[in-house]
């Protein structure tokens, strides 16, 4: 067994989209699980799983960059159109990648990361849970972690394609300055930081501070 972070998801309101549609969301989520794996480690990713034509599962570098992933992954589907959105539960504990094959895997980290899906409320998009509180960690921070990946689902479900486009460049660890997005997306700096201004970002990054400060997720 090892410590792992699992991210179990699903596609919201998949029923409405086509074969090549839902193909399209599940391979961005792919690509996006890789570029998270190497925001922290240099090695090949663990495979990412698709189950049961609109679920998803990936492993997480480590459980600081949770909320960091978990904002990453929507704005990564959210900019293939408004309609699109994925949930996502984080799973924290140990576990088992035999061959690095996620579906021959198994643990209380992968447990827990499902079950956290299984009963997300209606509304909610996003849930973190630990299978096996750390030493130290009092309920009571366990909780203030679930209420900032609450707080942040409610935040980043506002994005607008566009907004999506600019989260989906500058979450990543290493991003650099404004300017890169910028003459990335061929806008201008000025556009960049209004859309990260409307879209909520000086939260976001205080809570993803916070959290890969360590709080409750050692």
């Amino acid at each position: 067994m090892q410590d792992l972070t699992i991210a179990t998801g699903d596609i919201v309101a998949s029923s409405r989209l086509g074969a090549d549609e839902l193909d399209e969301v599940m391979s961005t989520l792919r690509e996006a699980s890789r570029l998270v794996w190497r925001w922290r480690i240099r090695t090949q990713p663990p495979e990412f799983v698709r189950f049961r034509g609109d679920g998803w599962q990936a492993v997480l570098p480590e459980p600081e960059v949770a909320l960091r992933a978990a904002l990453f992954f929507r704005a990564r589907v959210r900019c293939l159109g408004p309609d699109r959105d994925t949930r996502v539960s984080i799973g924290i504990g140990s576990g088992m990648i035999r061959g690095g094959a996620l579906g021959a895997s198994a643990g209380p980290a992968f447990e827990v990361s499902g079950r956290g899906l299984d009963a997300m409320p209606r509304t909610a998009r996003f849930a973190i849970d630990h299978a096996d509180p750390p030493k130290g960690a009092p309920a009571r921070e366990r909780a203030l972690v679930q209420a900032m990946f609450g707080l942040a689902d409610e935040i980043s479900r506002r994005w607008t394609v566009k907004q999506a486009q600019v989260f989906s460049r500058m979450l990543a660890p290493d991003a650099g300055p404004q300017k890169g997005a910028a003459e990335a997306l061929g806008v201008s700096q000025q556009m960049i930081a209004k859309h990260l201004r409307t879209g909520g970002d000086w939260a976001i990054q205080q809570a993803m501070q916070t959290l890969e400060a360590g709080l409750a997720l050692e």
